[in-house]
């Protein structure tokens, strides 16, 4: 009787085992198709750029040269027109872009003020404020979903400012005028977002706030003499540009 039983388990292991090895092997999982966004950021590009830009100009006339009384701060503000072009370089992880870029524009805003209306026509002062050029080296941080890029950008800023103190005489002709023409370094900070167009093409949106440091300056004027002002100066830009990317890295799949 036990040998029965023996003989009788052992032909139901055996069976056991043929239909095991008759299974088919389960399959390695698939790799995942996920995607590394920010890859196709990666790398050196140049491009141009266009938009406007806001200038506000604090003036201060310490001595009265415009009219009489030390210490009046004259604020004026103006949109203009701006074209320029940027370079720039990114490092990209699988959704992050680091970066920097340096970029310069011409720019043109003009404003001028009649400190005076009371002189009558032709014998105001007036103070005239212009920007001609901004340039910026900045850092960029954001992070990549698809073909959108979303970042924060900071840095240092530059730009050109002239301003023309004048005081006219009963003829409508200068009796004193001096123009000031200095570049200014300040910060700039802002955020934007890109759009891959193509492999090699892509298109920004950002909008930029820069302020610059305060300067103190002392002219002589012919008639009236020694005067000192100081010149503070905000700038706002938005603007669309277009870049180029050098050479397309690849979306790489991630497992």
């Amino acid at each position: 009787m036990k040998k029965l039983l023996l003989a009788t388990s052992a032909i139901v292991g055996f069976a056991a085992y043929a239909n095991a090895a008759d299974l088919p092997v389960k399959a390695r999982p698939a790799p995942c198709n996920c995607t590394c966004d920010a890859q196709q950021w990666g790398g050196w590009y140049i491009g141009v750029n266009g938009g406007g830009a806001k200038h506000i100009a604090n003036r201060t006339d310490h001595d009265g040269f415009l009219d009489g009384t030390g210490g009046v701060t004259t604020v004026t503000d103006r949109w203009g027109g701006m074209f320029g072009g940027q370079l720039g370089y990114n490092w990209a992880n699988c959704r992050t872009v680091w970066g920097f870029e340096i970029d310069g524009s011409w720019v043109n805003t003009d404003r001028t003020v009649i400190t005076d209306p009371n002189g009558g026509v032709g014998a105001q002062e007036t103070l005239r404020n212009r920007m001609d050029a901004f340039v910026t080296a900045r850092v960029r941080s954001g992070i990549a979903l698809d073909n959108m890029l979303f970042y924060f950008t900071g840095g240092v800023a530059a730009a050109r400012f002239r301003t023309t103190w004048e005081d006219l005489n009963g003829g409508g002709t200068p009796l004193d005028s001096i123009e000031i023409s200095e570049w200014r370094w300040g910060w700039v900070a802002g955020f934007g977002t890109e759009y891959a167009w193509t492999p090699n093409f892509t298109i920004k949106f950002e909008t930029l706030y820069a302020n610059f440091a305060d300067r103190e300056r002392t002219v002589t004027f012919p008639a009236f003499g020694p005067a000192t002002f100081t010149h503070s100066d905000q700038v706002w830009v938005s603007r669309i540009g277009l870049n180029y990317k050098f050479g397309y890295a690849p979306v790489v799949a991630r497992y």
